[in-house]
């Protein structure tokens, strides 16, 4: 039975090289984890299935299908549901292995994490070396030059820096939770080096919302192992302030300099992150007050974003932008029930983590929580393939004990 079980070393492997898999390929680890995680329930004799669970993480794409009822416009469409499958193919795929559930444990997660530490690291120093390579460090180009070279010609691999970013950042908070609960000398010393690698290069990337979302998920993981209040109020202003002095003296081209000058929020926009944003949220928000309950339905939200954008500037028409917010999109395309949906399904994700003590789920969960404020990670397969992973992977197995782990030194 073993061996038969071994074989979900596979997908899960494959989910560990996640960010070195082209693009055009992305969805491999979906289909590899469906097909054994189906093989392996049929195999069992007697079956098992958390369907409540499954339904409420699949949910999310649910609302999406339902949004169908009002949508007018369905060319692309097939696209935009094709990209979010992963919202119900992965919860039903976990309900699968859930047949199987005492192979996950402590030591498993930490096996899988060295693997994409390690994987990580090398995806770190990949795009650092594209950005010497570009001439970035000796200011034969700035950093906002290159980003576009990042997420359209980097070798084999090319990634927008946004998700690039969430790559990088997951890893790291998945380490440091075993630092805690470890304690183990030797471990960390052997992981310091490349999280520092990492670290490096998720704030050499500079997106903000990413870099927000890493501190709290951080926050959240290390205040979770800290006792007393003291320590915990000192312990959070020192990482706050060390954030602040690396985002406005330390990063290169100090984009978050932008989110404290005036006139991005003066409704005149700029060729900046922050001020588009402004003007993108402004026509999400007054395109939410035309149809708030039920929504214009996933085929039509952007034309209706477009047609609002044609009114408010050409920056914003010219490139397409989406709501740039997950929860705005939900509530575009599926009205207030979608927008609560989302909210609930995050929500009760939280409060079960804080309830049977899962804090690396709390903590992925935060970092998603926080993320889907600035970007729509639910409609990118880079994005969604993993919150869907990680959500849903946590959400069923609690790896929070460490009894396997002394068994097996």
């Amino acid at each position: 039975m073993n061996k038969k079980i071994n074989i979900i070393n596979i997908p899960l492997f494959v989910f560990a090289l996640f960010a070195l898999i082209p693009n055009a390929i992305k969805g491999l680890p979906v289909i590899l984890l469906f097909i054994t995680s189906f093989f392996l329930f049929l195999k069992k004799k007697s079956f098992g299935y958390p369907i409540k669970k499954v339904l409420g993480l699949a949910s999310l794409y649910i609302i999406l299908l339902l949004s169908l009822i009002n949508t007018t416009d369905f060319e692309g469409v097939e696209k935009l549901l094709t990209t979010s499958l992963s919202l119900l193919v992965i919860p039903i795929s976990m309900g699968f292995l859930y047949s199987v559930k005492n192979y996950f444990s402590s030591s498993f997660l930490l096996s899988y994490t060295k693997i994409i530490l390690g994987v990580t690291t090398f995806y770190s120093l990949w795009i650092l070396f594209f950005l010497y390579q570009l001439g970035v460090f000796s200011k034969k180009i700035s950093m906002y030059d290159a980003i576009a070279y990042i997420t359209n010609e980097m070798w084999f691999i090319n990634q927008h820096p946004i998700y690039a970013s969430i790559f990088i950042a997951i890893p790291i908070l998945v380490t440091v939770y075993f630092w805690f609960l470890l304690k183990q000398r030797n471990f960390i010393l052997f992981t310091l080096p490349l999280i520092v690698i990492n670290l490096f290069a998720l704030f050499i990337l500079e997106r903000k919302g990413v870099l927000l979302s890493f501190v709290f998920g951080m926050l959240v993981l290390i205040l979770s192992f800290v006792k007393k209040k003291f320590s915990r109020k000192l312990l959070t202003g020192f990482i706050l302030t060390i954030l602040v002095i690396i985002s406005v003296f330390m990063i290169p081209s100090n984009r978050f300099k932008e989110l404290y000058k005036f006139q991005n929020y003066s409704g005149d926009l700029e060729f900046n992150s922050t001020s588009l944003r402004f003007g993108i949220y402004s026509c999400a928000i007054s395109k939410i007050k035309e149809a708030p309950l039920f929504g214009f339905g996933i085929g039509d939200v952007q034309n209706e974003l477009e047609n609002c954008y044609e009114n408010k500037s050409e920056l914003l028409l010219d490139l397409t932008y989406n709501s740039h917010n997950q929860y705005l999109s939900y509530f575009l395309s599926s009205g207030f029930f979608g927008f609560l949906l989302l909210f609930i399904v995050m929500l009760k994700t939280i409060i079960d983590s804080k309830k049977t003590k899962n804090i690396l789920l709390l903590s992925i969960a935060i970092f998603f929580v926080i993320c889907m404020l600035f970007e729509n990670i639910l409609e990118r397969q880079s994005g969604v393939i993993l919150f869907s992973f990680y959500i849903c992977f946590f959400s069923f197995y609690n790896f929070s004990g460490t009894k396997d782990l002394k068994s097996n030194e």
